[in-house]
């Protein structure tokens, strides 16, 4: 465990420094539960029906309480221009985890899909996206 705190620290560090102009934090998404042996070992393709595990790094410590983590689909069929979203769960997060946050979700549609964590106070601009797929 503190070799994960390690890592994300060194991340958020690493964030901090970059050249940005929008600070975005880090998706990572994995079919294990992520240690910090697996932590480097993003998937982005899946099989219906299996666990994905992902890993939320923030790009600074996040006053806010809550996040809310949305995936949407991304279709020719939806009527917002091709998104449709499929679940949206607000988080609370403890004082400990205030640069990062994971848990898991199970998709069973194949298609692309796109993750996105928000702070609570802001739902315009995500902390940080990501995508991948059901095959």
């Amino acid at each position: 465990m503190r070799r994960l705190l390690g890592f994300i620290i060194i991340m958020c560090i690493s964030l901090y420094l970059s050249a940005c102009t929008y600070e975005r934090g880090i998706l990572l998404f994995n079919t294990e539960s992520i240690t910090s042996e697996n932590v480097l070992h993003n998937q982005k393709i899946f099989h219906p029906g299996q666990r994905i595990y992902y890993l939320f790094i923030a790009p600074k410590k996040m006053n806010n309480e809550f996040i809310r983590v949305q995936i949407f689909k991304m279709t020719d069929k939806a009527p917002l221009g091709g998104n449709e979203v499929l679940r949206t769960k607000d988080y609370r997060l403890m004082l400990d985890e205030r640069y990062y946050h994971t848990d898991y979700f199970t998709l069973y549609q194949t298609g692309r899909y796109v993750m996105q964590v928000f702070a609570h106070n802001d739902f315009q601009h995500p902390l940080a996206l990501n995508d991948f797929y059901i095959k």
